[in-house]
C-alpha cells in the first residue's frame, strides 16, 4: 500500500505519518509539504491513499484533489484540515475527496477513516457532518437579532491566525515569543468570545465572522 501525505507543517506531518505507520505498518508513506511537488507526484506515480491538507503555502489542496482525481479514479482521498466551513468541505468533496477530517480528530479517527474509505464510505468528522446537515435543513423563520462580531485583541488575533495554519500551542508560543501559559490564557479568551470549545470550532467561527482571511 502506498500513501501520499501532503502537509506543510513539519510537526503535524510527522505526527500523522507516525499514526499511519502505527495503524498500517506495511504501508509506504511519501511526504510532501508543497502543492507543486505533490501534483508532480500525482502525474508520475500512483498512490492508493492521499491525505491532503487544504492550506498549503503555494496553493489550495482542493486543486491537488482535482489533479489526483483526474489521474486516478480509484484513489482514496482524505482531507485533513483545520478548516471546518461548509465551502471548503463541499468544495473538497466536489473535487473528488472521499472523506474529511478535522485535525483535532486525527489522533482518534484516522484509522477508522482509512478503513471506511476502503469499504467505500465517506468518513466525516462529527462537526463537519453536523454543519452539512444544517445547510441542508430548511431555514426556520425567526426574529433573532444579528449577533455582534466579537472583538479579539491583537494577540488573540495573531494566535488564532497561527492556530488556523496548523501550529500547536507550543509552536505558537515560540513564534509569538511568549510563555505557553500566556497562549493558554489567550485561547481561553478566544473560546469565550467565540462561544466555542475547540480549536477547530474557533477557526471555523472566526472564518464565518470574517476574523480570518
Amino acid at each position: 500500500m502506498h500513501i501520499a501525505l501532503v502537509e506543510d507543517n513539519a510537526q503535524t506531518r510527522a505526527r500523522i505519518a507516525q499514526l499511519l505507520h502505527a495503524c498500517l505498518p506495511m504501508a509506504q508513506v511519501t511526504q510532501f509539504d508543497r502543492l507543486a511537488a505533490a501534483k508532480q507526484h500525482a502525474l508520475q506515480a500512483k498512490s492508493d491513499y492521499w491525505l491532503i491538507d487544504l492550506g498549503l503555502p503555494d496553493g489550495s489542496g482542493i486543486e491537488l484533489i482535482r489533479a489526483v482525481r483526474a489521474e486516478d479514479a480509484t484513489a482514496h482521498i482524505l482531507v485533513i484540515s483545520v478548516f471546518g466551513d461548509v465551502d471548503n468541505v463541499v468544495g473538497s468533496i466536489q473535487a473528488g475527496a472521499n472523506g474529511y477530517l478535522l485535525k483535532d480528530a486525527v489522533d482518534t479517527d484516522l484509522s477508522g477513516a482509512m478503513a471506511a474509505m476502503e469499504l467505500g464510505g465517506t468518513p466525516l468528522s462529527p462537526m463537519i457532518a453536523s454543519r452539512l446537515l444544517e445547510t441542508m435543513m430548511p431555514a426556520k423563520p425567526s426574529a433573532v437579532r444579528p449577533t455582534p462580531v466579537p472583538i479579539l485583541t491583537p494577540k488573540e488575533a495573531e494566535l488564532l491566525n497561527l492556530l488556523s495554519r496548523g501550529y500547536t500551542y507550543a509552536e505558537s508560543a515560540e513564534l509569538m515569543a511568549v510563555a505557553i501559559s500566556t497562549v493558554q490564557t489567550h485561547v481561553r479568551g478566544i473560546y469565550a468570545k467565540l462561544a466555542v470549545g475547540s480549536k477547530a470550532e474557533a477557526v471555523f467561527e472566526a472564518k464565518v465572522l470574517g476574523l480570518l482571511a
